[in-house]
């Protein structure tokens, strides 16, 4: 899979994510801004796809692994962190794939 196809992928998760924050009787809004802040890091990948760096990748993965750490402790974001744990995948073989060229 292509650069921009694996990040549109890790997009798609956390907009998935960002939708399951906001259903139930009970709207999650600090998982809602946590996956906010990670969906803003992986656009800003996007929009520089073409020379995008291992490191780059990492530090979003980074924010994205404290993130899933923060979420937990919260029992009611199960789905929520299951759409972000699916986009930290994706930039982890986006991150070997950058890193064997």
């Amino acid at each position: 899979m292509s650069i921009k196809g694996q990040l549109n992928a890790t997009r798609d998760f956390l907009m998935a994510g960002m939708r399951a924050s906001a259903r139930g009787s009970t709207p999650n809004e600090q998982a809602g801004k946590l996956l906010r802040a990670c969906l803003d890091l992986v656009e800003q990948l996007e929009r520089q796809s073409d020379k995008l760096t291992s490191a780059e990748v990492e530090v979003t993965l980074g924010v994205m692994h404290t993130a899933a750490s923060e979420l937990e402790q919260d029992e009611s974001a199960s789905a929520v962190l299951a759409a972000l744990r699916n986009g930290i995948g994706r930039l982890q073989t986006l991150r070997t794939e950058i890193s064997t060229k």
